[in-house]
């Protein structure tokens, strides 16, 4: 990935001391690697950014890679209900062994569960995780939100999308707040340590995220399957020496 200079895909990469962080030498590879952008990005998103409290209603807008993450962290900051929000079924099916206790395939569909599940107080705390968000999926996921509660967007809206319809005086008189988030609002050199160390104690899901795994030379077919959302996350191997 040249744009941040990480060498994704790379079998090599030479990197300043400031960008590597050590790991203790039992955390497989593939463990490692899935902390470094998508777990924090999504645990972040819902203990930092959203601060998710105890009995907390959260719904969770896309079920990847990264809002599965957000599941996952919502339940373990107390959440008392978490909706795990995606049109691919097998995500949806996946949701509730990573702490999802409802799911439904879209936003609007979620609306009414989410009213029913909170005798129409609504979510505390949305997380919006799609894969890519697109600008009338903000005004739904504000209704979703409760009066006093928190949207936190995390997911890359089209940079071609300027416009974004919003009720002004609904978010003053409900109090409610729209917040963009980069990584969770987490720090790598903390959050990295922390989240591996969880992942060794039984605490935090890693291995379960892996769907398929590819031979570096199956890297277009990796690519296929995420654009299709065939997969929660695919890894690619690299050859031992």
């Amino acid at each position: 990935m040249a744009m941040m200079q990480v060498g994704t895909f790379a079998e090599y990469v030479v990197a300043s001391a400031r960008s590597v962080i050590k790991i203790d030498e039992s955390i497989p590879f593939d463990a490692a690697a899935l902390v470094s952008c998508g777990v924090p990005t999504g645990w972040g998103s819902a203990t930092i950014s959203a601060q998710t409290a105890p009995g907390d209603t959260v719904v969770v807008i896309g079920t990847g890679g990264v809002g599965m993450n957000a599941v996952q962290g919502a339940r373990a900051a107390g959440a008392k209900v978490v909706v795990g929000v995606d049109p691919v079924e097998a995500k949806r099916d996946m949701a509730p062994s990573f702490g999802a206790t409802h799911t439904c395939p879209s936003a609007v569909e979620s609306l009414d569960l989410v009213r029913e599940l909170t005798r129409g107080v609504m979510a505390d705390r949305v997380i919006i995780t799609a894969g890519v968000v697109h600008a009338d999926l903000i005004p739904v996921s504000m209704a979703l939100t409760r009066k006093g509660g928190t949207c936190v967007l995390t997911g890359i809206v089209p940079i071609e999308e300027l416009s974004v319809p919003l009720m002004l005086a609904e978010m003053t008189y409900s109090h409610k707040q729209l917040k963009g988030v980069l990584y969770g609002g987490m720090n790598p050199r903390a959050s990295m340590p922390m989240l591996l160390s969880m992942y060794q104690s039984g605490a935090l899901k890693l291995d379960e995220l892996v769907t398929r795994r590819y031979r570096l030379d199956q890297i277009n077919e990796a690519i296929a399957d995420m654009r299709a959302g065939r997969n929660i996350r695919g890894v690619i191997q690299f050859p031992q020496d």
